[in-house]
């Protein structure tokens, strides 16, 4: 990502954010789902970077539950 901020190597794989009417949703695809020292570096570095409050809702979602539900924000897995 812009700067290389996340320190994750080559583990991010695309980014879209997608303005909505009531919500705005910010999407990073990564490439190891599995790699939860990797996912929480994502999340804990989006938090940093974009200065988020604590109690931002944050979701992740794998790229096989994504195809299954023929969406990437629905049925995804809350984290804080």
């Amino acid at each position: 990502m812009l700067g290389e901020q996340f320190m994750v190597g080559e583990e991010i794989c695309g980014v879209v954010v997608s303005i909505r009417f009531q919500e705005d949703i910010l999407s990073i695809w990564n490439k190891t789902a599995s790699d939860q020292v990797t996912t929480s570096r994502i999340r804990d570095t989006l938090r940093r970077v974009l200065n988020l409050p604590p109690n931002t809702i944050m979701e992740y979602k794998t790229h096989n539950d994504s195809l299954k539900d023929n969406s990437s924000f629905r049925n995804t897995k809350i984290t804080l």
